[in-house]
């Protein structure tokens, strides 16, 4: 005998007779009860044994996908933990963070699309916690691989901190303008190949270390180039 409907009760659910909370288990009981009940083989049609088989499949992969939701909240939510303390490390050092949710989740994971938030740019400008920023950053490498964008014009750092940045791999613009950087800050240019800007007006660079590091970022746009090139 069918339970009583709810509002939540989806029709596959209904045709195998259960009502919520569902388990995988009671989907294929349910199955099992009922297909010796519809198969041609025992008196059934098979449009009816066609339908319990739809009810069956739809509702196996309504829980597989649910389970599938459980286990992706579970492995998100310490990472979002984690980054929202150091949003607010860096909020309370004066910065500017830009983040990102995929929006796309939302359907699928409702409030839970927040915990697809990563942080793609920070500023901060002028301070004298440049390197507290610098520490916040590279302490969890981990959840900073959509960090693209570090500014930090006019802030006191060091170049020690400043190479710490090599943990961020993904770093493609870098503003080291109006700070006391040295030249042996440049090889952050090694350590990190998406690097592509590179700002260090009225810094202690000088101006032909300053060339020198404008060319190597300028060559690496070559290849890309080439290839657009080799393919006409």
């Amino acid at each position: 005998m069918a339970k009583e409907s709810t509002p939540d009760r989806p029709e596959y659910m209904e045709i195998l007779g259960l009502s919520p909370p569902y388990a995988l288990e009671d989907v294929k009981k349910a199955y099992l009860d009922r297909v010796m009940q519809v198969h041609p083989d025992h008196g059934g049609s098979r449009e009816e044994f066609a339908r319990l088989q739809e009810a069956f499949d739809r509702a196996s992969k309504h829980l597989e996908i649910r389970v599938d939701r459980r286990e992706w909240i579970a492995e998100q939510v310490d990472s979002y933990v984690v980054m929202q303390d150091v949003v607010e490390v860096l909020n309370l050092l004066g910065a500017e963070v830009t983040t990102n949710a995929l929006d796309w989740l939302e359907q699928s994971f409702g409030e839970f699309a927040q915990l697809t938030e990563t942080i793609l740019a920070v500023r901060l400008e002028n301070s004298d916690d440049g390197d507290a920023m610098i520490e916040a950053l590279v302490k969890n490498p981990a959840i900073m691989i959509g960090l693209t964008r570090v500014e930090l014009p006019g802030c006191r750092v060091s170049d020690a901190s400043v190479i710490k940045l090599a943990k961020i791999k993904n770093l493609q613009q870098l503003d080291l303008s109006r700070t006391p950087v040295t030249k042996a800050c440049l090889e952050l240019i090694d350590l990190l190949p998406d690097l592509r800007e590179l700002r260090f007006e009225k810094t202690k660079i000088g101006w032909w270390h300053q060339k020198k590091a404008n060319a190597a970022l300028k060559q690496r746009a070559l290849p890309a180039v080439r290839l657009r090139s080799a393919g006409r």
